[in-house]
């Protein structure tokens, strides 16, 4: 089962009430964590203000995100998610997915297309950017350059931070 599968599946039975068992690896982020959404439906939400970092130039981290976990945000984000039917959140894009989170963090959607690219962040064409590469809910590529420089190209603008 690839990860996107897990997620989903977990996703369902977190919206349909199935509790979850004990888990070996609680707590993986604080004492006292939510673990509704353990796979994020996020991931890889590709947004520094939840606490994640792009590593190795293949990698979403999630080590630092604790907004999930965190149950009010955990609980609106159940009822956000589950007024979708179950299909729609099956077909979802990480676009879709992207701009639900960030209607949630942000109150809006940010994210805008520019040229081939698609970003949630304003920046410089001088400075540094990550173009990331997605396959469905995977990072393929990454290329780091400037910003002016990648825009063009297809695939999420990252700001390098």
């Amino acid at each position: 089962m690839s990860l996107r599968e897990r997620t989903l599946q977990e996703l369902f039975q977190t919206l349909t009430g199935i509790e979850k068992g004990d888990c070996e690896y609680y707590p993986c982020h604080f004492e006292g964590q939510d673990c509704s959404f353990c796979f994020c439906p996020f991931y890889p939400c590709l947004i520094h203000e939840t606490g994640g970092m792009l590593k190795d130039d293949r990698v979403w981290s999630c080590l630092r995100c604790e907004f999930i976990h965190k149950k009010e945000n955990a609980e609106e984000l159940k009822g956000i998610l589950s007024s979708y039917p179950f299909q729609v959140l099956a077909e979802g894009d990480w676009r879709f997915y992207n701009e639900i989170l960030q209607e949630f963090l942000f109150g809006d959607v940010r994210g805008r297309e520019i040229g081939e690219s698609y970003t949630i962040y304003r920046s410089d064409d001088g400075e540094e950017c990550y173009l990331v590469v997605l396959d469905g809910f995977e990072i393929k590529q990454v290329e780091r350059g400037r910003c002016g420089e990648l825009r063009g190209k297809r695939g999420v603008l990252l700001p390098v931070r």
